[in-house]
């Protein structure tokens, strides 16, 4: 089994602008997540029934539910001021 694995870097210096801007894009970022959280939940429910009836899982509906996954993680470091690296708006599908 392969482990997820994130590299974070130390950085002392921390803009003060960045602080407030994090406020605002926290907001909208976090709304844009929780749709395509309650999606990927959606995705999941999908994917255990597809397990259930073929015995596998289907490639899509796991990339999906990792892309989000990885998100609410960038999402969580980023609000919690363990990096300055703002995650996007929208989860980025090549992950």
């Amino acid at each position: 089994m392969k482990t997820v694995q994130h590299k974070i870097t130390y950085v002392e210096k921390a803009p003060r602008v960045e602080m407030l801007f994090r406020i605002v894009w926290a907001i909208i970022a976090g709304i844009v997540l929780v749709i395509f959280s309650f999606i990927a939940l959606l995705a999941s429910v999908l994917q255990f029934l597809y397990i259930l009836v073929y015995g596998k899982r289907q490639r899509g509906l796991f990339d999906f539910v990792k892309v989000v996954e990885v998100q609410q993680f960038r999402l969580k470091l980023y609000l919690a001021f363990v990096t300055d690296e703002r995650p996007p708006i929208f989860p980025e599908m090549n992950v």
